[in-house]
């Protein structure tokens, strides 16, 4: 519990029980309300912090032993000002709106947001923390807004089985916070006020003295569903799989059970996610895989209790994608049509999350996924045969946090595992049998959590047969193969693999102006964490440091500003060869950039951001994939961009990223547009054209053992002068018939070019210099293949052969690289709440795509042929039906 020193200084309001029924239809003339007291005297966060709000609100709050309630005045000189627009729940609106911040455990860490628009649209929302949210958690709970000549009014009714509590004896002390937004003004103002210039939202709650709650609330819910499904799409002749349409019907449950008053158990059994919006194409030219953030309603509701963050925007030791992920194998080469499941089928899946009254938090989960089998046909035989695509695979993570000190300190762990029952063919001895990581963190705070000191450790381990550990040191997050390697060797015998990563940091996050942060850390070679996790770090030492100066009381010119400064580096291990030789540090330094960053706001409400960054002379050891090291140059950036004023009909937000290598012809120039229409308040259109070029004079092609090169250990390493072009087109399109009935279109076009104007070699290992092969004329003899005045030549076949000697002969053929592709994809979703809980879903999804090797960017070409492309259709009818108990 919280100390009175502290509860003392902050703001307090006062729960009633109620003594009579409740009309929840927004207006307050129910007798009760009249025996509730009120709080008012809210304060600016903005415009201008810490001066009385515009306009008052007064609010009121009551329970009984089933639910809280709230009752709320926004007073308002112009109700024909307040903006009510339409969408659908949870999602951002130009609309006023209140928001109520509870924090039952009085932990000052966690806590729950319900935001009710004047148009009563929901949102609600969890805070992890202190400051985090997790918009994804939702609750089922009750609103009634009205507007009249004085303002807006509305009632709240929140069961409390949809929040977690520690039952006590006798009235309780919660946290609370009110904060009310008038669009008119751009007006954000607080019952408790929740500071710019410190950290954290629950810390700075005020208090809600006089609950009375029940030992415990019966919560138990069930959510059933029902799915209806049409395919359709082009087929093949000959297919035996397919033959343009396909229809499908399941069935599944989504299960919560409330053990106690604040521990939740949450189960699905067979759940679909067809209602998921598509992830977006990517052309991903690196060596690491592209990141698609989890959508799934299962995976992200109550899921933040079990992040484990490492050093990375993106890298943790949990990423849920895992599960149900698309299978790792595939058909044989002699397969003529093939029949493979998108994804893994998850069986069943559970979790339990919850907060003692200790300040103890706990998220476990467990999945299950059946073992998945595709069908191919061979036309040797005629034969349509089985085969095995993805191990039947278990996976479990248990997280817990524990706070002290009110929750200015913070002690936590987590133990995460994946397990494959592997074919006994051998078939799969590729994969990891086991893979097992854990992790230790801390964040330690003062002052007021103005001073923080946080960290982690973290380890993983995998195990399996040593092919599938081969693959593991040969892949892009470890290239132990690297043929001058001197901290790393392949191990061709290895079994088990173990590594661990730490960070260490220490920030001022508070004050008036100035607020800095310093780490350090390391990720070891062996660590890998990606069967259950997601990590693209390779090995290194870190550390870096950031400096911010920010002004948020409005001047003449800016409404508020900030200015950050920021540098990081890493080096390889390498360098503790000789730890005591600045040159071993800087023949080590594989990353690293300073860059400025300034923010503004502008008087008009405008928003302008400027980013400039610089990266020095670096030493890649991935450019070769696996291959020696390389010189990275030096590399400058600047982006800017501009935001309007986002109240209006109709705002915009362009952006332009200018980049350019030091040496060679290395370049980009990216630009976007960010679109934002309402022509009513239940229509919006969200248009984001974008059209990005670039030259990079060192794409990575091949490399090749043709005539040993002893200048980069024997093998050749082959890159390309890479042109590029790409344009995309997201569209969003939004109707809200009603608070419950409303109508999503997303799609997105991409067209991406890719043309190599010339193929080099890489002359020698931590260098930059190429041997460039002059273009010639393809020929062929008795002798074999040649080209004719030139080092390279294009054959009919697209294949190109290279000359490496010089004596006329072709040594060595390789696939072009040039490529176009064009891409449509999108789903169109309906969807209804016909009662609190319950939805029908009619969906439509919509994808084609292909890729062909002109090279050249020709926008009304492409354009066209993506326009002719056939489709793959997908429709589905899915209810479900919540039953709360």
């Amino acid at each position: 519990m919280v100390p009175d020193s502290i509860l003392d200084e902050v703001p307090t309001a006062t729960a009633r029980r109620t003594t009579g029924e409740i009309e929840l239809d927004g207006v307050l003339d129910d007798v009760v309300w009249a025996n509730a007291t009120p709080v008012s005297g809210f304060i600016q966060r903005e415009p201008v912090e810490g001066i009385p709000a515009e306009m008052d609100t007064e609010v009121r709050v009551m329970f009984d032993g089933t639910a809280l309630y709230i009752g709320a005045r926004m007073w308002d000189e112009t109700p024909e000002a307040i903006a009510a627009q339409l969408v659908r729940r949870d999602e951002r609106a130009q609309a006023d709106y209140l928001e109520i911040y509870l924090d039952p455990n009085l932990d000052r860490r966690t806590g729950y947001v319900f935001q009710v628009s004047a148009a009563n649209v929901q949102g609600d929302r969890y805070i992890f923390n202190d400051s985090e949210e997790d918009s994804n958690w939702n609750a089922v709970w009750e609103s009634a807004v009205r507007r009249d000549d004085r303002g807006w009014t509305l009632e709240v009714r929140i069961p409390l089985s949809q929040i977690r509590y520690d039952p006590q004896a006798g009235p309780q002390t919660w946290g609370v916070n009110f904060a009310r937004r008038r669009v008119s003004s751009n007006e954000r103002s607080f019952f408790s006020l929740e500071s710019r210039l410190q950290r954290g939202k629950v810390s700075q709650f005020g208090r809600l003295e006089g609950m009375e709650v029940p030992g415990s609330a019966r919560r138990l819910e069930f959510r059933p569903y029902a799915l209806s499904s049409l395919a359709s799409g082009p087929a093949e002749e000959g297919d035996p799989f397919f033959s343009g349409t396909a229809t499908d019907l399941q069935a599944g449950l989504d299960f919560r059970w409330g053990v106690t008053s604040n521990f939740t158990v949450d189960a699905t059994v067979n759940p679909d996610f067809g209602q998921v919006e598509a992830d977006p194409a990517v052309i991903n030219l690196t060596a690491f895989e592209s990141f698609f953030e989890e959508k799934r309603p299962f995976f992200v509701e109550d899921a933040r209790v079990l992040d484990f963050g490492l050093s990375g925007r993106r890298n943790a030791l949990y990423y849920s994608r895992r599960i149900g992920r698309a299978p790792h194998g595939g058909a044989p080469g002699d397969a003529e049509f093939e029949d493979v499941p998108l994804a893994s089928k998850i069986l069943g899946a559970a979790k339990v999350t919850g907060r003692t009254g200790g300040g103890l938090s706990v998220g476990a989960l467990f999945a299950l996924t059946d073992e998945e089998q595709g069908r191919g046909f061979f036309p040797e035989d005629q034969s349509v045969r089985e085969f095995v695509v993805e191990p039947r695979s278990e996976y479990g993570v248990v997280r817990i946090q524990q706070d002290f000190r009110s929750g200015d300190t913070q002690v936590g762990g987590i133990l995460a595992g994946a397990r494959r029952e592997l074919p006994g063919d051998g078939s799969f001895d590729w994969l990891a049998s086991t893979a097992y990581s854990t992790g230790l963190d801390f964040e330690h705070t003062w002052d007021d959590r103005t001073w923080a000191l946080n960290g982690f450790i973290a380890a993983g381990h995998i195990r399996g047969d040593s092919t599938a550990m081969i693959r593991v040191q040969r892949s892009s997050n470890h290239y132990y193969q690297r043929p001058d390697a001197t901290w790393v060797t392949m191990d061709s015998t290895a079994t088990a693999m173990t590594g661990t990563e730490w960070r260490l940091q220490f920030d001022k996050r508070g004050g008036q102006h100035w607020t800095w942060g310093i780490w350090t850390g390391q990720v070891t070679p062996a660590l890998e964490v990606n069967d259950l996790g997601f990590s693209s770090n390779q090995e290194k030492l870190d550390a870096g440091a950031r400096v911010t100066y920010r002004e948020i009381e409005p001047g003449s010119v800016f409404r508020n500003y900030s200015m950050t400064f920021t540098t990081f580096h890493n080096w390889s291990h390498e360098a503790l060869n000789e730890p005591l030789s600045l040159s071993s540090w800087g023949d080590a330094h594989k990353s690293g950039t300073v860059s400025l960053r300034w923010s503004s706001q502008f008087l008009n409400w405008w928003n302008l951001e400027l980013n400039g960054g610089y990266r020095p002379p670096l030493y890649s050891y991935t450019q070769t994939r696996g291959g020696p090291v390389m010189v990275e140059p030096t590399g400058y950036s600047l982006t800017a961009s501009v935001r309007t004023d986002s109240r209006r009909a109709l705002s915009f937000g362009p952006r332009v990223t200018w980049g350019k290598e030091h040496n060679r012809v290395g370049g980009r120039l990216d630009s976007s547009l960010s679109v934002v229409w309402r022509p009513s308040a239940r229509l919006e259109l969200r248009l984001d054209p974008s059209y990005a070029r670039s030259t990079s004079s060192a794409q990575y092609v091949t490399a090749a053992d043709t005539l040993f090169y002893q200048p980069t250990f024997g093998k050749r390493y082959l890159f390309g002068e890479l042109e590029r072009e790409q344009f995309s087109l997201k569209t969003r399109f939004n109707v809200a018939f009603s608070t419950t009935l409303t109508l999503e279109a997303y799609a997105q076009a991409l067209l991406s070019a890719g043309e190599y104007a010339s193929y080099q070699q890489l002359e020698a290992a931590r260098t930059y210099d190429f041997d460039v092969f002059e273009r010639g004329t393809y020929g062929e003899d008795a002798a074999g293949d040649f080209c004719l005045d030139g080092r390279i030549c294009k054959a009919p076949d697209g294949r190109q052969h290279v000359d490496f000697d010089g004596d006329g002969r072709a040594d060595y053929d390789f696939s072009d690289r040039d490529f176009n592709f064009r891409s449509l994809r999108g789903n169109l979703v309906l969807r209804w709440e016909y009662r609190p809980g319950s939805t029908v879903f009619l969906v439509w999804q919509h994808r084609r795509s292909n890729q062909e090797d002109f090279g050249n960017f020709d926008f009304d070409r492409d354009l066209r042929a993506l326009g002719t492309l056939e489709g793959d259709d997908l429709f589905m009818v899915k209810v479900n039906y919540w039953l709360g108990l």
